[in-house]
């Protein structure tokens, strides 16, 4: 027989107590599980992102109302304070975008993935608070570096790597400076990484930033200690059976500090082509004309005569070798030669414009004296003879010493302001041709000297004597073209013809005095094809009777309007 027990009040309302919360929360639960299902794959109820309802929207739709939000943040203001720097600029010039992706989904998941009894609960909380979510932001380093840069403008100040400066006594070190900016990284901790609100301005505070040299003074000191103890001292230069000793000082012009990226050491070199040119320099070599192209004229027209094949210094990798030897403490550097035929010293003779006559002078004199013959043997001698561009033609040094060996006889001579015979006597009648030939060319004449006397054959105060060692007419080319000297003669005359391409062209202008002894300048006036104008001035000096004043000549240049 079944006795039914009876319950106590106190035990009924424990138990309506516990059952309680578990009904609700079963009728909660209810209802969230209604509403999901009701409402399907949409975001939960009253769920907002930057303050836009997107409660119940499809997953599309909720893409589409992030997408629209992303392209409004864009021009959301942004104040960057920095000390004294106040800079005002927008999200999308700083860099900053809508990470649309991770925005959807944070929305998307809220109420979902949670375990129970969480869902139903926030879901209850919902009809009583909306749920917030942020837009969650990306941020474009580059672009805000970029936009950093624009906004300091001159208030950016960048560090200065330790460099060196060259001295005739030594190599130096330029010492680094540090620099300030407003650096990315403190902007970037500062940014808010999600966005409340679209539209309203953020202002962040930062502290600029000390920029340092991404190299030391102590590294670029180790390094320019180095180049001044491998640039001291005596180097070898070994071209074929030539020995060549150069002073090693003479490359310290040459030094660089190389910076290889960053993470690399700096390292010493040296820039080759510079070392190139102090080769060029120290090596003695004809590298202007070195298979001795010479030119002829036939009816007017210059044309070039092939040399012979030159063994040159040097070939291309010289200067590398010599870098190497100075780099590896060594005072000897063997340097390949090179090759140059014949036929290419025709073909670079070719490039050279020699054309037409751009500067001629006649001089006369009597038939049938010794000296002209010694007038028609240095004409012959020089006929042909190329000037290159930029380099300087001696008599003295093509010519050499004139002497019976070379055809030349005993003739005329002014010495000491007395007339005497010598051996080449009466050259200085081609030496003063030539002289007018280049002065009416409009060609530099850097060295030259007049006779003590004026002897009346020639133009007054515009001529030239030589004597050899010591008295030399040098011409300069200082035109992009070659010069080709091109004499001619009769028995009683010579004639000095330059071809190359008008360029430049000389006249006189004035002159101090007409005849007679003592200082006489001569005023030339040269004009270029460009308009240029340019004078110059040429000295020489007369003995007046008795008068024993050595002759001295120099040259001055003034510089004129164009016309």
């Amino acid at each position: 027989m079944w006795h039914i027990l009876e319950v106590s009040s106190a035990h009924r309302v424990i138990t309506i107590a516990l059952a309680t919360p578990l009904i609700l929360l079963g009728v909660v639960a209810a209802a969230w599980g209604a509403d999901r299902w009701l409402g399907g794959e949409t975001v939960a109820r009253n769920v907002t992102i930057a303050g836009v309802p997107v409660g119940g929207l499809t997953r599309e739709e909720l893409r589409a109302t992030v997408e629209r939000l992303a392209a409004e943040v864009p021009a959301t203001p942004l104040t960057i304070n920095a000390a004294e720097i106040n800079r005002d600029t927008t999200f999308g010039q700083a860099g900053l975008s809508v990470d649309v992706d991770s925005s959807v989904e944070e929305v998307w998941e809220i109420g979902r993935g949670d375990p129970l009894p969480t869902p139903p609960l926030r879901w209850l909380a919902s009809f009583f608070a909306d749920r917030t979510q942020p837009i969650v932001l990306n941020v474009d380093t580059v672009a805000l570096g970029e936009s950093l840069g624009v906004l300091e403008g001159e208030d950016r100040v960048p560090a200065k790597e330790p460099s060196i400066q060259i001295t005739p006594e030594a190599v130096v070190l330029v010492p680094g400076v540090d620099g300030r900016e407003i650096s990315i990284n403190s902007v970037v901790q500062s940014l808010p990484l999600t966005l409340d609100e679209v539209g309203k301005p953020i202002v962040v505070n930062v502290e600029r930033a000390t920029l340092r040299p991404q190299h030391t003074d102590a590294e670029v000191q180790a390094l320019i200690d180095r180049a001044n103890a491998i640039t001291q001292g005596e180097m070898t230069l070994v071209v074929g059976d030539e020995r060549v000793t150069v002073d090693a000082v003479r490359f310290r012009p040459t030094v660089v500090i190389a910076d290889d990226g960053p993470g690399k050491p700096l390292r010493l070199t040296l820039d080759p082509n510079m070392v190139a040119n102090v080769l060029s320099e120290a090596v003695p070599t004809n590298r202007t004309n070195p298979t001795g192209v010479r030119f002829t004229v036939v009816d007017g027209v210059p044309s070039p005569v092939a040399g012979t094949d030159a063994v040159v210094c040097c070939a291309p990798e010289a200067p590398d070798l010599i870098v190497q030897a100075l780099l590896g403490d060594q005072r000897e550097a063997s340097l390949p030669t090179t090759v140059e035929t014949a036929a290419q010293g025709v073909e670079w003779a070719n490039t050279l414009g020699v054309e037409e006559v751009i500067g001629e002078f006649t001089t006369s004199h009597p038939a049938g004296q010794p000296r002209v013959q010694n007038i028609h043997r240095i004409a012959d001698t020089l006929q042909g003879t190329l000037i290159p561009p930029g380099t300087t033609f001696s008599v003295n040094d093509t010519v050499g010493r004139r002497t019976v060996e070379k055809g030349y006889v005993s003739g005329p001579v002014i010495y000491d302001g007395e007339f005497k015979e010598d051996i080449g006597g009466g050259v200085s009648q081609f030496a003063t041709t030539l002289f007018n030939a280049a002065f009416f060319g409009g060609l530099e004449i850097p060295d030259y000297m007049s006779h003590g006397k004026y002897i009346s054959r020639y133009p007054y105060a515009r001529e030239a004597t030589l004597n050899f060692p010591d008295v030399d007419l040098r011409i300069t080319n200082n035109t992009p073209f070659g010069v080709v000297i091109w004499p001619t003669y009769t028995d009683s005359s010579i004639t000095v013809k330059l071809y190359s391409t008008p360029f430049v062209t000389g006249r006189q202008v004035s002159q101090s005095q007409t005849s007679g002894c003592g200082s006489v300048a001569t005023v030339r006036q040269r004009n270029w094809l460009d308009g240029r104008q340019e004078n110059d001035t040429f000295s020489a000096y007369y003995e007046c009777e008795e008068d024993k004043t050595p002759t001295t000549t120099t040259t001055t240049t003034t510089t004129a309007p164009a016309n």
